[in-house]
């Protein structure tokens, strides 16, 4: 996986999420329905992902703690989850939240909120 396939999938969780703010990310809805949910939202999770991205938590520099894991905690929140926490540990601190939509099934997942050390000389833009 390259930075661009990173990035891609980390922008697209986190529409997901922001979209679970404005209606059940559960909800099974007709495809222009969601269609129209995503464009009304684009401005906002565009700026959304701008802020996250400008946000360093690098766990290998001790950079961006403890706020990497509250923006995080709040994006969860954020995105209607009924229950955020703020996990401290020896370590960083871990965010554990959920998401009951009533579904008789479950998914896990488990998601790194901190970002892997990077050279700005690498980039043809400010990585931040």
């Amino acid at each position: 996986m390259d930075r661009r396939e990173f990035v891609h999938g980390a922008a697209a969780g986190a529409a997901a999420m922001a979209i679970g703010s404005r209606a059940s990310f559960f909800e099974i809805s007709p495809k222009d329905d969601v269609i129209a949910r995503i464009a009304g939202q684009h401005d906002q999770t565009v700026e959304m992902l701008q802020d996250w991205i400008a946000l360093p938590s690098i766990a290998a520099e001790n950079r961006g703690y403890p706020q990497g894991a509250e923006y995080m905690a709040r994006l969860a929140r954020d995105a209607g989850f009924q229950r955020v926490d703020l996990i401290q540990t020896k370590g960083k601190p871990g965010v554990f939240a959920t998401f009951d939509a009533g579904a008789t099934n479950w998914v896990g997942i488990y998601f790194m909120y901190d970002v892997k050390q990077f050279d700005p000389a690498e980039w043809s833009s400010p990585p931040l």
